[in-house]
């Protein structure tokens, strides 16, 4: 393992130069777009624009119309296509992932905070022999950032809207449109009751253990990655109808998940780790006394910040609430109010209806065990 070793060009099959002996990876940081109208200073609209130096802190300029925001950097004019926008990026060594490529990159270009996102899927462009992959992660909020190297002479965050305006990156530009339909984050809601039934492993003796065993196998699933999402879909999935994309689909996904437990299985609460904080956008109704799940420390090893120490998501992309009455009700409740994209587990006809009428997309238990 040698730092730096992935320095260098190489030709592609397709007979391009690109930089990166072992492939490059890229940061696309977004804030939602409920989350980011209120851009961080130096947000850069259309014409380039922005703050001196190129610096931002948290506060200022308005995003248009509600549209998420993105971090993006102007390259200098010394380096390979300069004065083009584009994330963040570089070439990955032998011994990194995308992930911690693209997040180490984003520090040294950018400034980017260690735990400042969290990360939602991978997008790979594959020239044969040698690919980029750009990996999306959401933030809460702008934060601030800056020039960091001498390759980036400026950086700012910029509204989703403004982009297309902004002299892109070749390479950017060609993926911007499959990119920008995955400003959003996607929640995995699942029907525990009825995907614990829907495989014979003697569920029925504990479930509350089956529940803490579905739990685990979820966990590590968060850690990896969803390789696919399921096709066909039942029930929108906003932007997102798979078929329809301008583009190729993500290369792999990393939701966050929902258990929704009922009856005896809320005896698994006892049982999990500690949520760290509410659901957003979970109503207080329908929820265990404090909506998730009983106060404890932390399992061994995982960050307060929801990432692993490589930047992929932990235990607490995984996250339980108990239905204090009927967890189909509470179920719908999630469809309609959790932000960003829902995918409701759940082979229940009358629940798979009222989710897609909340704009949910639905899919069976067979799509998740699958993977499990």
């Amino acid at each position: 393992m040698a730092d730096r070793d992935g320095n260098g060009w190489i030709r592609c099959a397709q007979g391009h130069r690109h930089w990166g002996r072992f492939g490059a990876a890229g940061l696309l940081a977004y804030v939602p777009g409920a989350a980011g109208d209120t851009a961080a200073g130096g947000n850069t609209a259309a014409g380039g624009n922005t703050a001196a130096g190129g610096n931002t802190a948290a506060g200022g300029d308005r995003a248009a119309g509600g549209d998420a925001v993105v971090l993006l950097q102007r390259r200098s004019s010394w380096v390979n296509h300069p004065g083009t926008w584009g994330p963040p990026g570089g070439a990955m060594d032998s011994h990194e992932s995308a992930v911690s490529a693209a997040l180490r990159e984003a520090a040294e270009e950018c400034g980017v905070p260690a735990g400042a996102v969290t990360v939602g899927g991978i997008l790979r462009d594959d020239h044969g022999g040698w690919s980029y992959q750009t990996v999306i992660a959401a933030a809460a909020a702008p934060f601030p950032v800056r020039n960091a190297s001498d390759e980036t002479s400026e950086v700012g965050w910029i509204s989703e809207g403004d982009v297309g305006r902004l002299d892109l990156h070749p390479g950017f530009a060609a993926q911007w449109p499959s990119l920008r339909a995955w400003l959003a984050p996607l929640t995995v809601i699942v029907d525990v009751a009825n995907v614990m039934g829907s495989r014979a492993d003697g569920w029925w003796r504990d479930r509350a253990g089956a529940a803490v065993r579905l739990h685990g196998e979820l966990t590590a699933l968060a850690a990896r990655g969803v390789p696919a999402l399921p096709v066909p879909l039942s029930g929108p999935l906003p932007g997102l109808v798979l078929a329809s994309l301008p583009g190729p689909v993500l290369e792999r996904w990393f939701p966050g998940f929902v258990l929704v437990l009922e009856g005896a299985a809320r005896a698994a609460l006892a049982r999990l780790p500690a949520q760290p904080d509410a659901l957003p956008g979970t109503p207080p109704a329908g929820l265990a006394p404090d909506g998730l799940a009983p106060d404890g420390l932390a399992p061994d090893g995982l960050a307060p910040d929801g990432l692993a120490p490589d930047g992929l998501p932990d235990a607490s992309r995984v996250r339980v609430v108990a239905a204090a009455g009927s967890g189909d009700d509470l179920i719908a409740d999630l469809a309609a109010r959790l932000p960003g994209h829902r995918l409701v587990v759940t082979a229940d006809r009358e629940l798979r209806g009222r989710c897609t009428a909340a704009g949910a997309a639905v899919t069976g238990p067979r799509w998740l065990l699958g993977m499990l």
